[in-house]
């Protein structure tokens, strides 16, 4: 059996729908007689016939109408085929999956992805909370197709985007005598009920090794796992502490305000993506997240730093 080829089947739909190989030919915006030839070359190459001539048009034998069924059937699924190319062009449909370390997970990424699916209300999101260094893993594994952390990453086979960088901020309770403050040194926090994170975090090692080499000893008797936990420990009366600037929904506690700290301890939002293999949907969720955090980034930049803790309430 010769092969038949899509334009050959194209005009055999026609002509059957429309019973004439002149009102075919006038659909598809060719000659009569290169539909005949069409149809001619079609009818051998699946070797059977296929039309019965009559005058005023063209009677399909029983074997072609066995053979529409199963063209229509063709059609409809490039129909579907069309359309779900064109629902991924325009981004009504499509999933994004997103892994991100705390702060990010519950403060930052919650309001940036509310605001993705305001503009796209069809593509699907999933947000997965990672420890940081599985985030790497999960974005080469395709498990995720964005991973969000805090810089340095060690063994990525992804690159990873610096997105931006912003210094800790000391968060203290409302009614602590060192609310009243604009801005505290470290040397403000000696001999102060100080939560901190567990021995073995990098945010800790770094944090003690800041204040050890200033010998300032700080009262060390409440830990927690998270930024989220440090400051509600922070906001019951337990102390004061140092956490991530972009805990953008604990800035919300009434109980609590954040104050500028010295010497400057920068964190840095780092962007992991195989960007050159991102789906149209990924893609643009990943543009997406650049512009929000440059934004937030801005307008940390022109919050007053007396009023922190209200700071940014209407976007991250």
């Amino acid at each position: 059996m010769s092969r038949f080829n899509v334009r050959q089947i194209e005009a055999f739909r026609a002509v059957i729908s429309l019973g004439s190989m002149t009102r075919a030919a006038e659909l598809l915006g060719i000659s009569q007689p290169a539909v005949s030839r069409l149809m001619a070359d079609f009818q051998e190459a699946v070797g059977f016939k296929l039309f019965n001539r009559q005058r005023g048009g063209a009677e399909a034998t029983d074997d072609a109408r066995r053979l529409f069924e199963q063209v229509e059937k063709l059609f409809v699924g490039l129909e579907e085929l069309d359309r779900e190319v064109l629902s991924i062009r325009n981004l009504t449909s499509g999933s994004v999956t997103v892994a991100a370390m705390g702060p990010y997970d519950n403060g930052l990424m919650p309001d940036i992805i509310a605001r993705f699916r305001k503009s796209h209300p069809a593509i699907a999101v999933r947000l997965d909370c990672q420890l940081q260094d599985r985030i790497p893993e999960w974005v080469a594994a395709r498990r995720a197709d964005i991973g969000l952390v805090s810089l340095p990453v060690a063994n990525s086979a992804i690159a990873v985007r610096k997105v931006v960088t912003r210094p800790a901020m000391c968060v203290v309770p409302i009614e602590h005598e060192l609310a009243a403050r604009d801005r505290l040194r470290a040397e403000d926090l000696a001999d102060v009920a100080f939560v901190s994170f567990p021995r073995g975090a990098p945010f800790r090692f770094e944090t003690d090794l800041l204040f050890e080499r200033r010998g300032i000893e700080r009262q060390m008797l409440t830990e927690a796992t998270t930024h989220e936990a440090v400051c509600s420990l922070v906001a019951a009366g337990l102390g004061v502490s140092i956490v991530s600037p972009f805990s953008v929904h604990l800035r919300r506690n009434p109980r609590v305000v954040f104050k500028p700290f010295t010497p400057s301890m920068p964190i840095t939002i780092g962007m992991i993506a195989d960007e050159a293999n991102l789906s149209v949907a990924a893609q643009a969720f990943h543009e997406f997240t650049l512009s929000e955090i440059e934004t937030y980034s801005a307008s940390l930049e022109t919050a007053d730093p007396t009023q922190l803790s209200s700071a940014s309430q209407d976007r991250p």
